[in-house]
């Protein structure tokens, strides 16, 4: 899937950041969906909390021009933001206010979370495996890059719900079947 650069902008939330610095690509992150990767300034926040990621996040930010943007200051952004922060965490909050509200795309793998408002809300959210298939398919990875990077964030302690692409591909599959 192509995307021009008149499609959304694409809310980074902190699991797909720590995904891709754990399988080792975090620096290639940024070509697969060009110019439209974003970072809230509240999961920036969230983020750099750990001291061991937060120069690798600063870097990866001023490396790729990645914009940091500042949480609006909208009245139903900042309402939608405190309804769902009751329940979920902050950058999931302030991810999915933003894009509720600004139509964005949401990068995240916490589906527990953000799937149900997603769907509910018609935002277009993308996964860890998602963001690393589009990789595969643009010629960004090499399927063995793939499954090396799932190895890796397994092995780190993160989930996934798939061990291989081969698995993410099966069930896709069987999902559109």
């Amino acid at each position: 899937m192509s995307m021009s650069n008149a499609a959304p902008l694409i809310l980074l939330d902190s699991d797909v950041i720590r995904h891709f610095i754990s399988g080792g690509l975090l620096e290639n992150l940024p070509a697969i969906y060009a110019g439209r990767f974003i970072i809230l300034d509240k999961v920036k926040k969230e983020i750099c909390r750990s001291s061991s990621i937060r120069p690798i996040v600063e870097l990866f930010i001023q490396n790729h021009n990645i914009h940091v943007m500042p949480f609006p200051t909208d009245m139903n952004i900042i309402m939608e933001y405190a309804y769902l922060h009751r329940e979920f965490g902050e950058g999931e909050s302030a991810c999915m206010a933003v894009a509720k509200h600004q139509n964005k795309f949401i990068a995240s793998s916490n589906l527990k979370d953000i799937e149900k408002f997603c769907t509910k809300n018609c935002i277009t959210y993308l996964t860890t495996m998602d963001i690393l298939d589009q990789g595969l398919k643009d010629g960004h990875f090499n399927k063995g890059q793939c499954d090396q990077f799932i190895f890796d964030v397994l092995a780190k302690g993160s989930k996934l719900p798939f061990g291989t692409m081969d698995e993410y591909h099966k069930s896709k599959l069987s999902k559109s079947a």
